[in-house]
């Protein structure tokens, strides 16, 4: 497990589509209507897939941007997101489905990941 607690990393929009680098040199996207949620100050949490390296990684918005706070195998990523207690949630369109999770607070998932590493 690797937490990654660096800077925020610059994202841009490609269509209803925020583009996001992630450290492995790669994008990975998210629906832009989870970005409007990130206006309302309102936190959230999903896992994402790298397909050039095959790390996925969790990844949090918050106000004005969006944060990779963790990075791992698929498996572990999977099962470190379906573990977290918040409310679950989905977009979905014709075209596809994208599942993410509400945080009280960007402090209160922090907390949860370090809770969960000392385990």
């Amino acid at each position: 497990m690797k937490i990654i607690t660096k800077g925020v990393t610059q994202s841009t929009l490609v269509k209803e589509f925020v583009a996001l680098p992630t450290p492995c040199n790669d994008v990975v996207y998210y629906p832009a209507k989870l970005a409007d949620l990130e206006t309302e100050e309102s936190y959230t949490v999903f896992q994402t897939l790298s397909q050039k390296s095959g790390l996925a990684y969790l990844v949090v918005t918050q106000p004005g941007t969006a944060k990779i706070v963790l990075a791992g195998s698929k498996d572990f990523i999977n099962e470190v997101y379906q573990a977290i207690p918040w409310s679950h949630y989905e977009i979905a369109d014709k075209d596809y489905q994208f599942n993410y999770k509400e945080l009280p607070s960007l402090q209160a998932l922090e907390d949860y990941l370090v809770h969960l590493k000392e385990q």
